[in-house]
């Protein structure tokens, strides 16, 4: 063997393909469906996030009609214009916290179907 060939020969590098493949199989046989659950878990987390962005933004909308109303912007303040603007604060978090519970109770029945679907 000539010089050239043997260098030629140590450039070679030694073949981790199998290696690899026998480590990244059973590797991901064990991690994936960790990895699902993970994703599972924020995606209702994600819900949850954006259903408490739904109630404060109908919170903001309650709320400044009742300073409107406190503030006489909607026209001169009567005993009864007050009234009814309270009356419409009440009704609309009312609705506002009825449709929260509710998708809040829709969360773990959604999770819980996930997980078993999973499995």
């Amino acid at each position: 063997m000539t010089t050239a060939q043997a260098h030629k020969k140590d450039l070679n590098p030694f073949n981790y393909d199998n290696v690899f493949i026998w480590w990244y199989q059973p590797w991901m046989g064990t991690s994936n469906s960790a990895v699902k659950l993970q994703y599972f878990w924020l995606d209702t987390l994600n819900d949850a996030m954006r259903h408490e962005i739904e109630f404060l933004s109908a919170m903001t909308a309650s709320y400044s009609k009742l300073t409107d109303c406190m503030l006489g912007r909607e026209g001169i303040q009567t005993p009864f214009s007050m009234m009814a603007g309270y009356h419409d604060m009440a009704r609309d978090m009312t609705e506002a916290t009825f449709k929260r519970m509710q998708k809040v109770t829709e969360f773990s029945d959604d999770f819980k179907e996930r997980l078993w679907s999973e499995i």
